[in-house]
């Protein structure tokens, strides 16, 4: 019997998880969100060279906004907790190819770079064990340096403080701190908007020149 064929999956061609709870000023949480709805936007929406979600390679992400103290709703079990004192924001995506790659993407399109550099004023990283907050990777010293593009390394290393992904697992990978799998390794955005047959006109890059509907589908009858 034969071994099976080893394909290897490039850096560039894998799949990453960024999981950040990031600690912000209590009281903070509705402008965080509005903060990244404006900077979802500006990313869905910048035509630069080409398609621009071909060069930020995020395949799908979620946003969730906690209070301080309260639990996550709808669950029996506590969920996400905010250190004591501050808010807490959520952000999960899953990304093709090199972490600094993918954020360094988005300092391209300059509403996002906006929209990051206020996120930097309304994080609190005071009281945290083992954190400086004046420190030369804090939000407090990048935006006093001039921001996340000027700073990338330091912006890096703020993100990589709170994100529980590790940019070394991709996924299919084995023996990590947790089990990340996909059913095509080394399927990039890229690689879906170019091969797949009408994909310019099915999910056009620029929001508007189609819609679409999402009716809403049925929860289990657990009663």
């Amino acid at each position: 019997m034969t071994a099976p064929e080893v394909i290897t999956v490039p850096i560039t061609d894998q799949q990453h998880l960024l999981f950040l709870f990031i600690p912000l000023k209590k009281g903070m949480l509705e402008q965080a969100m509005v903060n990244a709805e404006e900077v979802k936007t500006a990313a869905n929406t910048a035509i630069q060279s080409g398609d621009p979600r071909k060069t930020t390679g995020v395949h799908y992400f979620t946003i969730y906004a906690q209070k301080d103290g309260q639990a996550t709703p709808g669950i029996p079990v506590p969920g996400f907790v905010s250190f004591p004192g501050k808010d807490v924001l959520v952000v999960m995506s899953i990304y093709d190819g090199q972490f600094d790659a993918y954020i360094s993407a988005f300092f391209e399109i300059d509403a996002v770079v906006n929209g990051l550099n206020n996120l930097l004023l309304l994080m609190d990283e005071t009281g945290i064990p083992t954190v400086d907050p004046n420190g030369p990777t804090s939000a407090n010293h990048i935006a006093k340096m001039g921001g996340v593009k000027k700073n990338a390394l330091a912006f890096y290393c703020m993100l990589m403080r709170y994100n529980f992904g590790d940019p070394v697992l991709c996924a299919g990978d084995k023996g990590g701190k947790y089990m990340f799998g996909t059913n095509f390794p080394g399927l990039t955005v890229a690689k879906i908007i170019d091969n797949y047959p009408d994909a310019d006109k099915n999910w056009p890059a620029t929001p508007g020149q189609v819609s679409y509907d999402f009716p809403k589908s049925k929860k289990p009858d657990c009663k």
